[in-house]
């Protein structure tokens, strides 16, 4: 186990992987197109960090912070689904699947979250602060008491959907009825 270790600018694509990362700090990193198998990320911060088209099967995210990352087509739908515990600041998301991961109480602040995929997800108490949401998918989603309330362009069927306790900006209102046909003017 790798305890309390700072990696900076590194290419994870030519160094293995331990299996364990404890309180770790990952600055400027390259993950790109690494399948990241059984590695277990335990109260870890990355930092400025490119995952784009990474896959996470059966690793673990307990207490990971990303921060000013790129995660473009990264796929944690098949991440260890017993500790997943993130949160994102100021990262790209874009084509990123979450999808059937319980993520209650995710914060996303200052996120591209384009065309991301949350189909069947928790994401009850969640907040998507200041995020773009264009295209991304919410399907037996749920989404109770979760703030949307300067989130912006999501588009979210309310029958398809778990929305007790929402919260949403009256300028959000169109990506709630578009699927009624309904414009807001």
């Amino acid at each position: 186990m790798k305890e309390n270790i700072t990696y900076k600018d590194l290419d994870f694509r030519v160094i293995e992987l331990d299996e364990e990362y404890f309180h770790c700090t990952f600055q400027h990193c390259d993950f790109t197109e690494i399948i990241f198998g059984k590695v277990n990320f335990e109260a870890c911060r990355f930092v400025s960090c490119n995952f784009s088209l990474c896959k996470m099967s059966g690793t673990s995210w307990n207490k990971v912070a990303f921060e000013s990352c790129k995660l473009t087509g990264a796929n944690f739908s098949a991440s260890n689904k017993f500790t997943f515990s993130v949160a994102f600041s100021d990262c790209n998301l874009q084509y990123t699947s979450f999808q059937g991961l319980n993520m209650q109480g995710t914060h996303f602040d200052k996120c591209r979250i384009i065309e991301a995929d949350f189909g069947q997800c928790n994401l009850k108490k969640s907040v998507f602060k200041d995020c773009d949401m264009t295209r991304s998918i919410f399907l037996k989603t749920n989404l109770e008491e979760t703030d949307f309330s300067t989130a912006y362009n999501y588009l979210i069927n309310p029958n398809e959907n778990r929305l007790k306790k929402a919260k949403f900006a009256l300028q959000g209102l169109p990506g709630l009825l578009a699927v009624y046909g309904i414009e807001v003017v």
